[in-house]
């Protein structure tokens, strides 16, 4: 699974070598990657992996999850498509 989290301006390079080890070190990330230029995390897991243990580690490292991001739905067997 790949899970993309928009935080309010990452910060620069530096920091983010340890936001990377804080992350991976949750069982179950295989992959992190960050985006100075979007403001975005991509996150590479498995499904044990819990969004809010994800959103807790980045707020321990002082970033800020913009809001409207914890998926509600996890079920998306019924999803359709919206209409043009």
């Amino acid at each position: 699974m790949r899970t993309i989290i928009k935080v309010e301006k990452a910060s620069c390079c530096v920091f983010n070598n340890s936001i990377n080890r804080e992350i991976a070190s949750i069982n179950g990330v295989y992959g992190v990657n960050i985006d100075n230029f979007k403001n975005e995390i991509k996150i590479d897991h498995t499904q044990e992996v819990s969004f809010k243990e994800v959103v807790a580690k980045l707020e321990e490292n002082d970033y800020t999850v913009l809001p409207g991001q914890i998926p509600e739905q996890t079920d998306y067997s019924n999803f359709e498509w919206p209409k043009e």
